[in-house]
């Protein structure tokens, strides 16, 4: 990607994934390199780090795929319950970089597909957060604080995702918009599935929010365009 000025930006949190690959059905990725993925929306990158698995119920089998061994698993469900407030917000967002390179060193995580990826928010998209969204969690409330990007992150493309229950929820993505996107505007997402600019965002975002959250273009909630960054593990 070109360089980018990251003054321009918001941090919206960091988060812990693994690139993954859904089981498109037609004709959903027809449009898309045949690699992992890489996005903010957990039904792409289906592996990501969440606390809510050491919670009760909680999801003791999705810690175990995402890599935390049966012999950290005690330690792991001990780290859920209170120790994460001093570095995680719920569910999944990391306060800094560092913390989260402390979770992979901790729990000693295969680092095969393992990605810490920082979600930037373009400046003047803040204010439609503190208009219109009075949620004071997660990267809602990171991104009313308006706090800067970490330095060291290499951006890697631009993902429009939608909001829902104090997360990030679908990808534009996820309604099979690729096809669309191309047909309309010649937009090609980059190997990683992600938009290569942001002028390319600005459109899909634009075009899913004429729908005005009715349901039709995308899913019922509201989109945002995010920027994001790969840091090193360590």
């Amino acid at each position: 990607m070109a360089a980018l000025d990251l003054n321009n930006f918001y941090c919206g949190g960091y988060l812990l994934l693994r690139s993954d690959r859904p089981d498109w059905r037609a004709p959903f990725g027809e449009y898309l390199s045949s690699g992992n993925l890489i996005s903010l929306s957990s039904c792409i990158c289906r592996h990501r780090l969440s606390v809510f698995w050491g919670w009760v119920p909680g999801d003791r089998e999705a810690a175990i795929r995402f890599g935390i061994s049966e012999q950290q698993m005690d330690d792991f469900l001990e780290w859920c319950t209170t120790e994460y407030e001093t570095v995680l917000d719920v569910p999944s967002l990391f306060y800094s970089v560092d913390a989260a390179r402390a979770f992979v060193e901790q729990f000693e995580l295969d680092r095969d597909n393992l990605f810490i990826i920082g979600a930037a928010l373009p400046v003047e998209h803040q204010k439609i957060w503190l208009d219109e969204e009075p949620d004071n969690e997660g990267f809602p409330k990171r991104v009313k604080q308006g706090i800067a990007v970490e330095p060291g992150g290499t951006p890697i493309g631009y993902d429009v995702v939608s909001y829902s229950y104090h997360d990030f929820s679908h990808s534009w993505l996820c309604s099979g918009l690729e096809k669309d996107m191309h047909e309309l505007f010649g937009i090609r997402a980059n190997a990683l599935g992600l938009l290569a600019t942001y002028d390319d965002a600005r459109k899909v975002y634009k075009w899913i929010a004429e729908d005005e959250c009715k349901g039709i273009r995308a899913e019922p909630e509201p989109y945002d365009i995010w920027l994001l960054l790969s840091y090193p593990l360590s």
